[in-house]
């Protein structure tokens, strides 16, 4: 008796690895000209890969099921909720936190003040050794 019984393609079934590529190329990323922050955009594309398809992963299916039954499109709608809200928060930290903090921090600006008082910025020594403000 044979050890399979059957066609290849439904005895053996993809890697982790081969799922990881395969969802890479129907994602299908196009980069055009200069991209801003391309490395950090490649880094939140194989973290999300890697975090929805560890290479501990192996319930894909035999290659049969695989392709049969839609598994690399669910596959690549994680990825692509997980790249978006990556993307998400890398445009946040690379934009608009800059501003807050300059907002916040500026002279005159809400914790600057807050700084002011509860720290020695902007205070000069007066006899006996008390602090006080200009």
């Amino acid at each position: 008796m044979a050890m399979f019984d059957g066609p290849w393609y439904e005895c053996s079934g993809p890697t982790a690895s081969q799922v990881r590529e395969d969802v890479l190329k129907h994602i299908n990323i196009i980069k055009t000209g200069n991209v801003k922050y391309e490395n950090e955009k490649d880094k939140i594309i194989h973290e999300a890969l890697f975090e929805i398809i560890p290479d501990s992963r192996n319930d894909f299916g035999s290659w049969r099921g695989y392709s049969t039954f839609g598994v690399k499109n669910e596959l690549a709608k994680e990825v692509i909720k997980k790249v978006k809200i990556g993307y998400a928060l890398l445009s946040l930290k690379k934009k608009f936190t800059p501003y807050i903090i300059h907002y916040l921090y500026k002279p005159g600006g809400i914790r600057a003040k807050k700084i002011e008082k509860t720290t020695m910025i902007g205070k000069k020594k007066c006899n006996h050794g008390y602090w006080y403000s200009n």
